[in-house]
């Protein structure tokens, strides 16, 4: 299961007081310390632990921390849209030439006037703030039509009164070019936004929507805050620009071949192995998920959490088609469920990479994700339902549809065979006893020729056994008179070698007076050449032995 959650904001941006500098505010990170040394002017207030930056580089400001998450207040995007202009830090000069400088007097209408030391008079604030009101009102004293995309609408979600940004990009551009401040109050609220949602179809405002809106321009006294004021909403422009978008990405999928390829896939047989992309908190689910319990048709079901709708949507979704993606051999079907919603909550599905991700994935995609009065581009390219109800009847449909094809085939295989069995028995049976009668036949013109070719075979082997055992016995006879010539032979070669042996016995020699001379060491000392005066010898005699020294060798000379 993956959790996908929204990144918390990193710091803020403010407009000082007195419109000359920047203040921006973050917990200590180096990074971040390192981007604001980087700006032009910038200085760190210790007293506030504020970072100080001229107002005039706004738009470097708003460049580097824009993609960190910071909360820029409603006077920056002001200042970027140039309905605000930053002024320059005062020189100790010109402070004193400003507070030279006479306002005129206010009229009498109630404005507290204060006056600083000597003859110089100033508005208050209040009072500013209430002129250039009404001078806006008199520049545009009618309501008027606007188009903008709506920003931070969503997170005045249950409130009274509804305040949010209108903004204009340029087209395929992230970064707003202009913003103006918008309130939409209670009473507006109560009388348009029912009316939106009973339009035909459906309309809900959220972020990321285009629309034309009926205003009058105002001021709010007590921040000076600029801003417009909600009279009304044309419903009609907001869903002609979701067609429009719509239409767009699927002529786009058509030129590319793309519109038909995943909706042209068939649904494996049986499709038991269901994908599922859903919120597990959505009634869509739950309603998909206990039809199929219901059913009890054994469906393995694998859920991949995603975002249904809002700016985390997109990416969820497409990590889920990529998931899925990756181990299509695991699963039969992929289905996408929402369950209903407003047009313009459906059309967080009309986008171009989620739509080309479904056109080209390569398991059958079925989608539930409204009613069928709200067609997406998810819709038209991919298996259609009305509701996550109708997508679960649809896979118990498929299962319980190839059971009941395997009984009906198997009914009708059954009963072929036994007509054929049945067609085939008598000739089976005639078969059976012509086989029977040709193999009895054969049997008796051959039971002759049978017994006569047994004789036969019978008088050969006998005639050979004869032959067989006469020369059995010649060889045996033959064996026994050479085992018996060999033995004789053994016999009187045996007697030759015991007499020599005898005759060779040293103690026989010995017998008659002779001696054996031996070294210490039990060798035969042969000759007196071996012997040298002191060797030690032993002297062996028929009755026993003796050991001595030699004193003296004398050897012969005819030797």
């Amino acid at each position: 299961m993956i959790r996908y959650e929204n990144p918390a904001m990193t710091g803020s941006v403010e407009l000082d007081p007195d419109g000359t500098n920047l203040l921006i505010r973050f917990p200590y990170r180096e990074d971040l310390v390192a981007l604001v040394k980087d700006l032009p002017g910038r200085r760190w207030d210790p007293k506030g632990k504020t970072w100080r930056v001229p107002a005039t580089h706004v738009e470097k400001v708003f460049s580097v921390f824009s993609r960190h998450l910071f909360e820029f207040a409603p006077e920056i995007s002001s200042l970027l849209a140039g309905t605000l202009r930053a002024e320059p830090p005062p020189s100790p000069k010109d402070g004193r030439e400003r507070s030279q400088r006479t306002l005129p007097l206010p009229t009498p209408d109630g404005d507290a006037i204060t006056t600083s030391p000597g003859p110089v008079e100033a508005l208050s604030i209040s009072a500013l703030n209430r002129r250039v009101r009404d001078g806006m009102r008199q520049l545009f004293p009618d309501s008027f039509w606007v188009v903008g995309e709506i920003v931070d609408f969503d997170k005045t979600a249950g409130r009274q009164h509804r305040f949010f940004q209108l903004v204009e990009k340029l087209r395929g551009e992230a970064r707003a070019t202009a913003a103006v401040e918008v309130a939409l109050f209670a009473g507006t609220a109560e009388r348009v936004l029912p009316r939106l949602l009973a339009s035909e179809p459906s309309l809900t405002l959220r972020d990321g929507i285009e629309v034309r809106v009926l205003v009058k321009v105002d001021l709010y006294i007590a921040s000076g805050r600029y801003q417009v004021v909600v009279e009304d909403i044309d419903p009609s422009f907001t869903l002609g620009k979701l067609a429009l978008t719509r239409e767009q990405i699927l002529r786009d999928l058509t030129q590319k071949g793309l519109a038909d390829r995943n909706r042209s896939l068939g649904f494996p047989v049986p499709t038991l192995r269901i994908g599922v992309l859903a919120s597990p908190d959505s009634d869509g689910w739950n309603d998909f998920l206990r039809h199929l319990e219901e059913s009890r048709t054994g469906l393995a079901v694998t859920l991949l959490p995603i975002k249904v709708q809002g700016v985390e949507m997109k990416p969820s979704l497409l990590r889920g088609l990529e998931w899925f993606a990756q181990r299509a051999a695991d699963h039969d079907v992929l289905c996408i469920l929402r369950g209903g919603g407003s047009r313009t909550d459906l059309a967080w599905f009309d986008d171009r990479d989620v739509a080309h991700a479904v056109a080209k994935h390569p398991l059958k995609i079925v989608v539930g994700i409204g009613h069928q009065r709200d067609q997406t581009v998810l819709d038209a390219i991919a298996h259609s339902e009305k509701t996550p109800t109708a997508v679960a009847e649809l896979l118990v449909r498929g299962v319980e549809d190839a059971r009941e094809d395997v009984d009906a085939r198997g009914a009708r295989l059954r009963s072929a065979a036994s007509e054929r069995v049945h067609d085939h028995r008598d000739e089976l049976d005639r078969l059976t006893r012509s086989l029977q009668r040709a193999i009895t036949f054969r049997l008796v013109r051959h039971r002759g020729a049978l017994a006569a070719a047994g004789r036969e075979i019978e008088a050969r082997a006998r005639l050979f056994l004869q032959r067989q055992r006469f020369l059995l016995e010649n060889a045996m006879s033959r064996g026994r008179d050479a085992a018996r010539r060999s033995l004789d032979g053994a016999a009187a070669t045996l007697d030759q070698r015991t007499t020599r042996l005898r005759l060779l016995d040293p103690r026989r020699v010995l017998g008659r007076g002779y001696a054996l001379v031996r070294s210490a060491d039990g060798r035969v000392l042969p000759s007196a050449s071996r012997v040298a005066a002191g060797t030690a010898v032993q002297i062996q005699f028929r009755d026993g032995r003796a050991s001595g020294r030699i004193d003296d060798v004398q050897q012969d000379p005819h030797e």
